[in-house]
């Protein structure tokens, strides 16, 4: 064997050598094919993930020795994009950031907003629920959610009587109207100046909604949104990368109510679904031995009485499964069943304030 033989001999030897070690090292750039990348963020008052798989990412022609990092880095990138999405909503539908659609009708002493297309959507779709539910959800309850504080401080006040009955005179969602400018543009006014609108019974379903566009826009197949109590799954869960194992469905925990965040109440197995779970234990605090939790009455402007601790909605929108969740855990089991049983493509399960779990026959338990 010649000289130069030898020498590119020993030259493949040492770059396979290199390759294997990297391997075995876990180097960066050797990810598992289908490993879950996930982003979080701080929006809606809430910790935010979003998570996407490594594979979604991969293309042809890629070279190998830097195929994972750039399968990582676009797999980065794409997430971040999402996490600006948020924020864009959260700008736009937030009733406490100033220059919002929403702060700005709230201060708009009566008169007409221009608002987004999405807001405008949104508050429609609002006014639908309340109307379903015979005022049970009403986007209007702002003049009285802002007289509570369900934040983690220890010292809290409860409203006087006379503040919330007087807040209670300017919640009816029949004060929103709606009327179409020359140029397709939305305006929104609410008829009564001290009525507020307060989405926030709402807005993180319609967000999740339009974060599972984007990755259907990216034809990204997988991945979970998790919006704090709003988890929309796209697709179904990744396979280990083994060509023998097929895709399967997600795993989700329900909570159990006021137990520890690992402990769970239930498990289900979906796929491309949107699960949101209403629970009187995710903010309340404690008075006279009393618990008040953040879902208020729209009738007496008190913490909803219900004998249920919480309500968890499988469905196709997460803007409904949002809306509806409030509203089952408002009208507690027994008419929460015969709600959920006129609205077919939902499933609805309830854990009651003894932990008996009821269900629609058509909820996907494990």
């Amino acid at each position: 064997m010649s000289m130069t033989s030898i020498k590119k001999t020993i030259f493949s030897i040492l770059i396979l050598a290199i390759i294997m070690a990297a391997a075995l090292c876990g180097h960066e750039f050797i990810l598992p094919e289908n490993t879950a990348l996930s982003k979080t963020g701080f929006y809606f008052d809430t910790i935010i993930t979003i998570t996407a798989y490594t594979s979604d990412f991969a293309k042809k022609g890629d070279p190998f020795l830097t195929r994972n990092e750039m399968v990582k880095e676009r797999a980065d990138a794409f997430l971040d994009s999402c996490l600006v999405e948020a924020s864009k909503y959260e700008n736009m539908l937030s009733k406490t950031k100033e220059g919002s659609d929403i702060y700005n009708i709230n201060h708009a002493d009566g008169k007409a907003v221009l608002v987004s297309s999405d807001t405008a959507y949104l508050l429609s779709k609002s006014v639908y629920y309340a109307e379903l539910s015979g005022g049970v959800f009403d986007p209007t309850i702002g003049s009285v959610s802002e007289l509570w504080d369900f934040s983690a401080d220890t010292d809290k006040k409860i409203p006087n009587d006379a503040e919330i009955k007087d807040a209670l005179l300017h919640v009816n969602y029949k004060n929103i109207e709606f009327s179409e400018s020359d140029d397709d543009s939305y305006y929104v006014t609410l008829t009564d100046p001290l009525s507020k609108i307060d989405l926030g019974g709402i807005a993180k379903g319609y967000i999740a909604d339009k974060l599972k566009e984007k990755f259907k826009e990216e034809k990204i197949g997988s991945g979970i949104i998790n919006l704090g109590g709003n988890i929309l799954l796209i697709g179904s869960k990744k396979g280990s990368g083994n060509k023998e194992m097929s895709d399967e469905d997600f795993v989700i925990g329900i909570q159990k109510p006021f137990g520890e965040s690992d402990e769970t109440s239930a498990l289900i197995h979906v796929s491309d679904k949107s699960i949101v779970t209403s629970g009187v234990y995710d903010r309340y605090f404690k008075a006279d031995d009393k618990i008040y939790h953040h879902i208020l009455d729209t009738k007496t402007g008190y913490p909803v009485e219900t004998d249920s601790l919480s309500a968890t909605v499988v469905s196709d929108s997460s803007v409904d499964g949002d809306a509806l969740s409030t509203i089952m855990l408002s009208l507690g089991t027994k008419k929460g069943m015969e709600l959920a049983s006129s609205i077919p493509e939902i499933q609805v399960l309830f854990i009651k304030d003894n932990y008996e779990v009821v269900n629609t026959d058509n909820f996907p338990l494990n």
